[in-house]
């Protein structure tokens, strides 16, 4: 059986390939959802759509308070969140804020939370090519604690419970099985979704700055899956972290 390892040769296919002769941007704010392109769109003046390629369902700059920032919305998943990412730093990326949702698995945790993943679990198989598996997925600390701050500004007084802990990404949204929600939960896993980890590690691997914010979309630990998709405690929730992100990185 042929092992795998992470490479430490020279890269072949290199993301600057993809980078085109577009100008560095430095600031990015990476998205998954029409509710969060559509209210960036909102909040951004002078927004400039990009032309459609294979890894990003749509992308667009726009300035925000004087800043320039880039909002790329990929399609779900690690791979092609990763391939993204890749080329964002290739073109001077240096900070990423990243807006999702999160399938809430601990007790407590309910449609239309935030969750802050402080580390992940890795359960997708991109971030094995650039870190050992004993590493642990964590954000940029100083971007991780200047979000924290600015989400707890914009909920205010709402009714929005906040929770800083584990995420579990994974490759295989069919696979989310009860005894491993049972478990991870244990741990101080708080949710499950599909690209954290794997943006995580690259952004390490790379060296620039990367957190994550997520909106709970639905709940996995009730005797039946609760979706919340499309109800107005995730859209109200969805929005603020938009905003949250935004001044995030104008101010960092």
């Amino acid at each position: 059986m042929i092992r795998m390892w992470v490479g430490k040769g020279e890269e072949i296919i290199k993301p600057c390939y993809f980078t085109g002769n577009e100008e560095p941007y430095e600031k990015y704010l990476i998205i998954f959802t029409d509710i969060a392109a559509k209210y960036a769109k909102q909040l951004l003046s002078d927004v400039e759509l990009k032309e459609e390629c294979t890894y990003v369902r749509q992308a667009f700059i726009g300035e925000y308070r004087g800043e320039e920032i880039y909002v790329l919305n990929p399609y779900f998943g690690s791979p092609a969140s990763v391939f993204a990412l890749e080329i964002a730093i290739a073109r001077g990326g240096k900070e990423f804020l990243v807006v999702g949702e999160a399938g809430a698995i601990k007790e407590g945790v309910t449609i239309g939370d935030v969750i802050l993943p402080a580390w992940a679990l890795r359960e997708e198989g991109t971030s094995y090519h650039y870190m050992p598996p004993e590493y642990i997925p964590k954000p940029s600390k100083r971007l991780f604690d200047a979000l924290e701050k600015e989400v707890k500004h914009q909920i205010g007084r709402k009714r929005i419970k906040i929770f800083k802990g584990g995420i579990w990404t994974t490759d295989a949204p069919f696979r989310e099985t009860e005894d491993k929600l049972r478990d991870y939960s244990s741990r101080g896993i708080l949710g499950v979704e599909m690209e954290a980890s794997a943006l995580m590690s690259v952004a390490s691997f790379r060296g620039v700055e990367l957190a994550v914010a997520l909106a709970v979309s639905d709940e996995l630990y009730k005797e039946e899956w609760n979706p919340g998709f499309g109800s107005k405690k995730l859209k109200r929730t969805e929005k603020l972290l938009v905003k949250a992100a935004l001044e995030t990185l104008i101010s960092f």
